[in-house]
């Protein structure tokens, strides 16, 4: 929970902040630059500014702004508010589109200014991406001081977006004086402090968004929409998604966007609103639903299309009151007296100082929250640094003050979440103080500190069960601008995680398990590379494959291990590989060495990067990839597998194949041994996620490599495998334990894709492909888990994905590690049913050298308890007895030997293998056989090179005492035999 916290927290700090005003320490002195912005100048000593000091920057900051920002656009004129209060129309959040505001000429000649400074000045994105200029460029690019557009934008300022401001939101404090001394200011009157012409959408893979999803600066925000140049061909428009509708339009069944809008059109909302510009289709709210509560929408996908098929534009005008500079004298001294800025913006620029402060943070955000106590991020970003002060181990305090600290950020985000209850952050940060909370309760019991809080684990249920509350409210929220397009599935999927945790927690698990459905919707959706057509009939010559199979001894029949490709039609043609290549080359360099990827099996020598980053700024390599997914691939996958379904029991997936993810790594041999990587470039057994993984070579100059598979160690021969030439590919379940096998030297380039499958409009969640995306992530969880909640949770792992090994493995191993002073018939029940499960991973996947080992230890600890509880009278023969162990644990040895032999071993104790084996034959008698076993625990540490360790030390004086035993018996017994 904690781990995806904080990676969740980042997630959303990052996105948050937007157009921020410079920010700083308390050591350095905020001060206004002439063109309006704040800066924080650099003091050569530490010194600590008063409040006062501070919020008179943040005026004189404001001030040059409505003034200089843009001069080029007029401010209201005073008397033309005359009379608006007795027509004022209030409303909630915004004031809804009528007659544009443009006229179609407006529009157009803006929208080409734009298009004309993106062209000339290259936007940034040379249409790739979103583009964003100034109206002052544009001013100043077009020569002309009163381009006709210019002009009918003042018109448009004066006559209907001033008043229609003021009559919407009359008793906006801005608009009042703040203290009796500004009346000689004059009247506070409206005027534009930012004015952008943004520009999104027009290639594949294109977001539906056109300007980030947050909140503005300023106290109103005018959205006016320029159309595209498509306009009349296309049913493309533009729109704005707004937070506040959410709870709204839920009701109704509706999407939170307000259009589509005719070019001209404006919509007008207090910048506190959170809001993205938009692209959508002219029909968004008339298409048909699937029925299913749902983000991957027939909405979504109609609203991502149209955000490929024209580049739309949209003006933003971000808006804010200005009163008129007065003097006051001192001491017959004329002296210049600064207006106070509105509240609103005070708060916003304190906030924004705030949270670039490392020591007075929570200081700052107060004194933002007593300026404007019902700005809802204020509460927001108080709860959330009260939350980083208690995680940050640099923080020295006792428990009760951490515990002071999580209360302050409960209450914090309580208030945020009553002021604000559509933004989904605010409830994920509740979430995690409650849990913060519960957390520092728990330490008190632990550490005695019982006198002021008397808890017991069964009181967890309450806050639990608010985590819950808060997770579910805030995934919900989450999704509904997931369904528009603006934003990523990131946020969505690791609240869904946390949300399905907690009701595992809670022993929930129909919850959970419908917490981890819609997780595993966000998986099926996460990539923007294209999805399989199951309409089409594909004409194109796939390559063709063979199955890599080994034979089961016990039965005779045939297991599937992977598919190879074969023949003179690969995956990838040279091109491609050149393509994709020097794609990953440029962004390797771009890099510098930093991380980029979001996987945790990172080691040096071994690179990775996320295909759908490279995509995003390369066209061709996205059509590239497209056709190759949909000639190749997905036609590929599904004909092997419909295959090898009577073989296997597992049905192909109904809904369309698509991409859950894709990497290319880089396996760099010479870089691994240099940092002292004995064996190479490499990556441990594991398994993927998804449900296929495909796996293509690139390159072919290298040593060593390959995919490792853990089910070829039980026949003889190679357990390596190798695409058969550059461009082909080895495709393989994504449960099919394997590894990187080691690059010994030169550099190894691999594409690895891994697929799943869309959810189907008539699917009831209980398609195979769910299955095995529950049972996965279930898994995972359980082992994080109390006891009391894990079996169970594995359990139902284990009945949604009945042929995974690695589930009957884990919940074996947990089953036997119970209280062993526990003489009571359920933990008897519970340790023959860890030793059965174990049996079952080891006949689910009989070459897992793990599921061996533990099978023998836990058929050795059955023995133990069963005797020393006066219960051998249910144990097996002794004689079967002896076999099981000794035909588990010599598997796992031999086992894990191939698997080390390759460079890929599970890190199984061998010592402790044959240490077990010489102890279980003791206890059965077996001393000839014990002393066998026990002669090679020696030479086994000594191969690790853990001769040295304490633990080792103590094995060997063990080993000895058993070994003196067994040969005394031994002795013993010979002498008995001689004398008869």
């Amino acid at each position: 929970m904690f781990v995806l916290r904080s990676r969740y927290l980042r997630i959303r700090s990052r996105r948050h902040r937007g157009r921020h005003v410079g920010c700083g320490t308390h050591s350095f002195l905020p001060h206004a630059r002439v063109d309006g912005s704040t800066e924080l100048e650099s003091s050569s000593t530490h010194i600590e500014f008063s409040y006062a000091a501070i919020l008179k920057a943040i005026d004189e900051s404001h001030y040059n702004e409505t003034i200089q920002s843009c001069p080029y656009l007029q401010a209201e004129i005073p008397a033309t508010r005359d009379g608006d209060a007795r027509n004022e129309v209030h409303v909630e959040s915004y004031r809804s589109p009528a007659t544009p505001v443009l006229s179609d000429d407006a529009v157009r000649g803006l929208r080409l200014a734009a298009q004309k400074y993106f062209k000339e000045k290259g936007g940034g994105n040379n249409g790739v991406g979103v583009d964003r200029v100034s109206v002052g460029d544009l001013l100043a690019m077009d020569g002309d001081p009163e381009p006709g557009w210019k002009t009918s934008l003042d018109a448009a300022m004066m006559q209907v977006i001033y008043p229609s401001v003021r009559s919407g939101w009359p008793h906006n404090d801005a608009f009042s004086f703040t203290k009796d001394s500004d009346a000689a200011h004059g009247i506070p009157v409206l005027t534009v402090t930012s004015a952008s012409v943004f520009a999104g959408g027009g290639f594949p893979s294109a977001k539906a968004a056109m300007t980030t999803f947050e909140r503005d600066a300023g106290l109103f925000v005018v959205h006016i929409d320029l159309g595209n140049d498509n306009h009349a061909e296309t049913p493309v428009m533009g729109a704005l998604y707004m937070e506040s509708l959410v709870d709204e339009c839920k009701m109704k069944s509706d999407l939170p966007i307000v259009g589509p809008l005719l070019p001209g059109q404006m919509v007008v909302h207090q910048s506190m609103q959170r809001t993205a510009a938009i692209m959508v289709p002219s029909n968004v709210h008339h298409l048909k639903e699937n029925g299913l509560s749902t983000v991957d929408s027939l909405s979504r996908t109609h609203i991502l299309r149209a955000a490929e098929y024209t580049r739309h534009y949209a003006l933003r005008l971000i808006l804010t009151t200005k009163n008129i500079i007065g003097f006051e004298t001192s001491d017959g001294v004329p002296k210049v007296a600064i207006p106070e800025a509105p509240s609103e913006e005070r708060s916003y620029r304190l906030r924004n100082y705030a949270r670039f402060c490392r020591d007075d943070r929570v200081r700052y955000l107060t004194l933002a929250g007593l300026l404007d106590f019902d700005d809802y991020e204020n509460h927001l970003w108080l709860g959330y640094d009260y939350i980083a002060r208690v995680d940050n181990p640099e923080y020295q305090c006792d428990l009760l003050q951490r515990l002071s600290d999580v209360n302050r950020a409960v209450f914090h985000l309580e208030k945020a979440a009553a002021l604000c209850p559509t933004d989904s952050r605010i409830y994920f940060q509740l979430a995690t103080a409650i849990g913060a909370k519960m957390d520092c309760e728990k330490r008190l019991i632990l550490e005695g500190d019982d006198d002021h809080y008397h808890a017991t684990r069964s009181d967890e249920a309450p806050g639990l069960k608010r985590m819950a509350e808060a997770l579910k409210r805030s995934a919900d929220l989450e999704s509904a601008p997931v369904k528009v397009g603006v934003n990523g599935i990131e946020d969505l999927a690791i609240c869904l995680n946390a949300l399905s945790e907690t009701h595992c927690k809670l022993g929930e698990f129909g919850k959970a398990l419908n917490a981890l459905d819609r997780w595993a919707e966000c998986g099926s959706i996460r990539s923007a590379l294209a999805l399989e057509d199951t309409n089409s009939i594909q004409m194109h010559k796939t390559p063709r494959y063979e199955w890599i199979q080994v034979t089961d001894k016990r039965d005779g029949q045939n297991r599937n291990v992977a598919v190879r490709t074969v023949g003179d039609v690969p995956v990838f043609e040279p091109e491609d590989i050149a393509l994709l290549r020097a794609a990953a080359d440029n962004r390797f360099a771009l890099a510098a060495g930093m991380q980029t990827s979001r996987y945790t099996m990172q080691y040096e020598g071994n690179s990775e990067l996320h295909l759908d980053d490279l995509c995003a700024g390369d066209l061709l390599l996205k059509s590239m990839m497209n056709r190759v997914l949909q000639e190749k691939v997905y036609p590929l996958v599904r004909t092997a597998f419909a295959e090898a379904k009577d073989l296997d029991g597992d049905e192909p997936p109904l809904g369309s194949l698509c991409v859950y993810d894709s990497i290319f790594v880089r396996y760099n041999g010479d870089k691994a041994k240099a940092a002292g990587r004995r064996r190479g470039a490499s990556q441990p057994l594991h398994q993927d996620g998804g449900i296929y993984s495909v796996n293509i070579a690139l390159n072919s100059a290298h040593e060593g490599g390959g995919t490792f598979f853990e089910a070829l160690t039980v026949v003889d021969g190679t357990n390596i495998l190798r695409p058969t030439a550059p461009g082909h590919a080895i495709i393989h379940k994504t449960t099919q334990r394997h590894a990187g096998a080691p690059t010994t030297s030169g550099v190894r380039d691999i594409l690895v894709i891994f697929l799943t499958a869309r959810r189907t409009i008539k699917s009831d969640n209980v398609e195979n492909t769910w299955r095995i995306e529950r049972a996965m992530r279930l898994q995972s969880i359980g082992k994080e888990l109390n006891r009391d909640k894990l079996i169970p949770s594995l359990r139902l792992a284990r009945d949604n994905d009945p042929t995974n090994s690695e589930i009957p493995y884990w919940l074996g191993v947990h089953l036997i590690q119970g209280d062993m002073n526990d003489e009571t018939d359920e933990r008897w029940t519970e340790i023959s049913q860890g030793v059965e499960s174990l049996k079952l991973s080891t006949l689910l996947n009989p070459a897992d050298a793990r599921a061996h080992y533990h099978l023998g230890m836990a058929i050795s600890t059955r023995h133990k308890y069963a005797m020393r509880t006066k219960r051998a009278h249910l144990l097996p023969p002794a004689k079967e007895a002896g076999e099981s162990v000794i035909n588990a644990l010599e598997s796992a040895i031999r086992l894990e030997r191939k698997c080390a032999e390759a460079g890929c071993e599970n890190g199984i104790n061998l010592s402790a293998a044959f240490l077990a084996l010489g102890d279980f034959m003791t206890r059965l008698k077996s001393f000839d056989k014990a002393i066998m076993y026990l002669n090679q625990v020696e030479g086994t540490i000594r191969e690790s090179g853990d001769i040295d360790k304490e633990w080792a030390q103590s094995m060997l004086e063990e080993v000895s005492s058993i070994l003196d035993y067994c040969k005394s018996e031994a002795s013993e017994k010979m002498e008995h035999s001689l004398i008869r």
